[in-house]
C-alpha cells in the first residue's frame, strides 16, 4: 500500500501482479494478504515458543559480561570478569566514580572490554571470532552492567517486543518482564 500510495509500479510475476497496468487492487491485496499468511503464522509461533521458554526461566541470548553458558545450559561466572564486574561496582558505589570515569579507568588500565574478553575465548577454543572488537570501554557498557539485575542473580526478559516482523522494538513497563529472581548465582 505504501508503494501503491507513492506511485511505485509494482510488478510480480509469480502472482501475475502488474500495478498500475493492471488496476485490480482488490486482486492485488488479496494476492498480498495469502501471501503473508503463512509468514504471519510462523511469527506467532516463533514468538509463542519465545515467551514459553522465557517464563520457564531459559535464557535465549547471549550471557551477559562475567558469564558463560556451560554445556548443562546453566550460567558460570567467569572468575577473572567476575572480578572486573566487582571492581565496576566497587568504583561506582564506594569510590563515587561516574561511567566515564569507570570505562577511562578500566580502559588505561588495560583491562579487556567484553568482546575482547569474548574474542580471547572463542580463540582459546580454536574458534575463529569475527566481530568487531574495540580496546577502549565504553559508556554504555559500564551504564548497562550497573543497571543490569542479572548480577544479583534476577532473570529478567521480555523487555521489549516489536509490533511488526521488521518493526521497531517498543520498551515494556517493568510490569510486564518475565522476572525470575534467585536464577542463576550472583557476583
Amino acid at each position: 500500500e505504501n508503494f501503491r500510495d507513492e506511485g511505485v509500479r509494482i510488478i510480480s510475476i509469480g502472482d501475475s501482479v502488474d500495478f498500475p497496468n493492471n488496476n485490480d487492487w482488490f486482486k492485488i491485496s488479496i494476492h498480498f494478504i495469502m501471501n503473508e499468511m503463512p509468514v504471519t503464522e510462523t511469527s506467532r509461533k516463533v514468538k509463542n515458543v519465545i515467551e514459553r521458554r522465557q517464563n520457564d526461566g531459559e535464557w535465549i541470548c547471549a550471557a551477559p559480561y562475567g558469564y558463560i553458558i556451560n554445556t548443562h545450559k546453566k550460567f558460570e561466572i567467569v572468575p577473572t570478569e567476575a572480578e572486573i564486574v566487582r571492581k565496576i561496582f566497587d568504583l561506582y558505589i564506594n569510590e563515587g566514580m561516574g561511567y566515564n570515569s569507570i570505562a577511562n579507568y578500566l580502559t588505561d588500565s588495560g583491562v579487556p572490554t567484553p568482546r575482547m574478553s569474548e574474542q580471547l575465548r572463542k580463540e582459546a577454543e580454536g574458534k575463529e571470532y569475527k566481530r568487531q572488537v574495540k580496546a577502549a570501554w565504553a559508556i554504555e557498557t559500564i551504564h548497562g552492567i550497573l543497571q543490569n539485575d542479572f548480577y544479583i542473580g534476577t532473570l529478567r526478559q521480555s523487555k521489549y517486543t516489536r509490533v511488526k516482523i521488521n518493526g521497531k522494538s517498543k520498551k515494556l513497563d517493568d510490569g510486564n518482564h518475565i522476572v525470575h529472581e534467585d536464577h542463576h548465582q550472583a557476583i
